[in-house]
């Protein structure tokens, strides 16, 4: 695992050093040379200068499937942000640099096995997207959403630092198992709610949602689809191993204070989600209505029962990739990222409309989709739980979804464009790949869930 840290981290500092030598055109090669080498390492277990870790992490069963599954998603947003170098940007080094080290950071909080390494990690990750956050630097928008991501994670570093300080005063111990000795504890069911929160704050969910939709909306929307994806896997990744390793310990009203937070964000965020005309704005509280399904599965979660939630991992990764990178090009050819500005892209490019309507309606949770049989796993777990009620809501809830999905679709397929829109064949290739992957993921789930198994 240290090789791939170590590769990483190398990678950020020259491919950054490459932008300083005017070498543009090696940037987006090695960047992605570096993702797939890091990769590689993973997994071949790679073992070179792991004693230095001395235990602080693990990259057996959870941890590995999430790692993959980040770095999987880093590679497959690299070659489209190759479109920044093409229209001249001269931070392109920058902004790929930065991207290789939420890439560490992300992978730092998902295999952690001590607070103190979780923290690092979410500190490497969040400086990185504060930063791409106001990357487009000539725009108020991108500014105030860096500004408001860099507060709201501040506040969240401090109330998970403090959450953490707490373990630690209870049990005298950093690692995130925790002894359970202490676990009837006053101070110690005080350290959980702060850490809780604090993750709540990180994957954005009702009542801890307020900076998403500004944020998402203000920043670049390919960064945006870093965010969505790596930002909300890794947070929600590096929470369930939280989950995972004190399952014996942990209070005995988390799972109503779940109950609460995943009741809210589900149907606050598709009601809040009906009234958006802009779709990043949309799609940000899709992403916290998401979040709330995922959530869904930690609800009475026993060893060895984690892979429905690693599965939904999978179908929200791929729709919301597909979903962002989309925009971004109706974007860049409409100059508005508003409802309007979909209107009739199926005449003016039928493989964008294709892809994301594929994305739209897997997130909404069609049959044949990943998104589909992610939400059918997830449900099954939860009445298996004995949570019928909840169950009841979440499906409600997807209808409810429906409609606003429906929206852009709507919109895509109707009218006329102004101009044809015309798509590089290497970008349209990859939407193409995405898209079946969406679909194959959904049509024959077992394979993917047995790797996962």
């Amino acid at each position: 695992m240290m090789m791939t840290f170590i590769l990483l981290s190398i990678a950020g500092l020259l491919v950054m050093f490459l932008g300083f030598v005017k070498q543009r055109n090696l940037i987006m090669p090695f960047a992605l040379f570096a993702g797939v080498g890091a990769l590689f390492c993973l997994l071949t277990q790679q073992t070179a200068w792991n004693y230095f870790l001395t235990g602080m992490v693990d990259l057996q069963g959870t941890p590995k499937v999430l790692s993959i599954l980040l770095l999987l998603n880093g590679v497959a947003l690299i070659p489209f942000l190759q479109h920044y170098a093409q229209r001249g940007e001269e931070e392109i080094a920058d902004f790929m640099g930065l991207v290789m080290f939420s890439l560490l950071g992300g992978l730092l909080m998902v295999t952690a096995a001590n607070y103190i390494i979780l923290f690092i990690g979410v500190e490497i990750l969040s400086i990185a997207m504060y930063i791409l956050a106001g990357a487009d630097r000539r725009k108020i928008r991108s500014n105030e959403a860096s500004l408001k991501y860099f507060i709201s994670g501040s506040f969240t570093s401090a109330i998970l630092l403090f959450g953490i300080g707490l373990l630690y005063a209870v049990n005298g111990s950093l690692a995130i198992a925790q002894p359970i000795e202490a676990s009837g504890s006053a101070l110690l069911q005080i350290a959980y709610l702060f850490l809780f929160t604090g993750f709540a704050l990180k994957i954005a969910i009702v009542p801890f949602h307020f900076w998403a939709p500004d944020v998402y909306e203000g920043t670049p929307t390919l960064f945006t689809a870093l965010m969505v994806s790596l930002v909300k896997i890794a947070s929600i990744g590096a929470f369930l191993r939280v989950i995972q390793l004190n399952a014996d310990g942990l209070p005995g009203w988390l799972n109503a204070y779940f109950m609460l937070l995943i009741l809210a964000t589900l149907i606050l965020g598709n009601l809040f989600a009906m009234k958006q005309q802009n779709v990043k704005r949309l799609m940000a509280y899709s992403g916290i209505v998401q979040a709330g399904f995922i959530l869904m599965g930690f609800i009475s979660m026993k060893p060895g029962e984690e892979w429905p939630v690693l599965f939904y991992f999978i179908a929200y990764a791929l729709s919301s990739v597909v979903a962002f990178v989309v925009i971004h090009f109706v974007e860049e050819q409409s100059g508005s990222d508003s409802l309007e500005s979909f209107t009739g892209l199926y005449k003016s490019n039928p493989v964008l409309t294709i892809a994301m309507t594929v994305s739209l309606i897997s997130l909404a949770g069609a049959p044949f989709t990943s998104g589909f049989v992610a939400k059918l796993f997830v449900l099954n777990q939860v009445v298996s739980s004995g949570y019928t009620a909840l169950v009841v809501v979440a499906v409600l809830c997807t209808l409810m979804s429906m409609y606003y999905y429906y929206k852009i679709i709507n919109a895509m397929f109707s009218g006329s464009a102004d101009q044809p829109f015309r798509l590089p064949y290497g970008y349209s290739l990859l939407l193409i790949v995405f898209t079946l992957l969406t679909l194959a993921t959904g049509v024959v789930p077992d394979y993917f869930v047995s790797l996962l198994k």
